[in-house]
């Protein structure tokens, strides 16, 4: 008689969380479907910087820009540093590879893999940048993933925002 009892008592439960739970919809199916979105071409995406150039191709040479000079400070805590008004159409930066984003991840591979270029941290410190991505970054896009290490430092040569060269530094 107990276990009659019981099972009943539990079948009426589980029926009870079932009707609580919306009939058996996965999570995954109740969300709603994603918008379609314009889609913009990499090179009108704000702030990336394609690398059209081989990946032999070294630093052009121009004159060395440093990395502090190619922005200016806001003083707005959500947009703190924006582009330099003075920076000159052909220009070399020495900057570091501090990450990069897989482009095979994301499944956008037309024009290669997001690297973040910096400066140097605070005092000299590199690893200060890795634990505060506020400070200003440059991003590039790239194929160049045998030659870019993370770590290391660089000279990249940019002709009127596109990435056209870049050497070990």
């Amino acid at each position: 008689m107990r276990y009659i009892g019981g099972s009943t008592l539990c079948t009426g439960l589980a029926l009870w969380s079932l009707t609580m739970s919306g009939c058996g919809y996965l999570p995954s199916e109740m969300a709603p479907k994603p918008k379609a979105t314009e889609s913009k071409a990499p090179e009108a995406a704000a702030g990336v910087n394609l690398h059209a150039a081989s990946c032999d191709t070294r630093a052009k040479g121009y004159e060395v820009v440093t990395f502090g000079d190619l922005y200016e400070i806001t003083g707005d805590t959500r947009d703190p540093f924006r582009p330099a008004a003075n920076i000159p159409a052909k220009y070399d930066v020495r900057a570091f590879v501090w990450g990069y984003d897989n482009c095979m991840a994301k499944g956008n591979c037309a024009h290669g893999d997001h690297y973040w270029l910096i400066g140097r941290g605070p005092e000299g410190d590199f690893s200060t940048w890795v634990v505060t991505p506020q400070f200003p970054r440059i991003t590039i896009e790239s194929r160049c993933k045998a030659h870019l290490k993370v770590g290391e430092r660089y000279r990249f040569s940019f002709d009127n925002g596109k990435l056209v060269g870049f050497s070990k530094n």
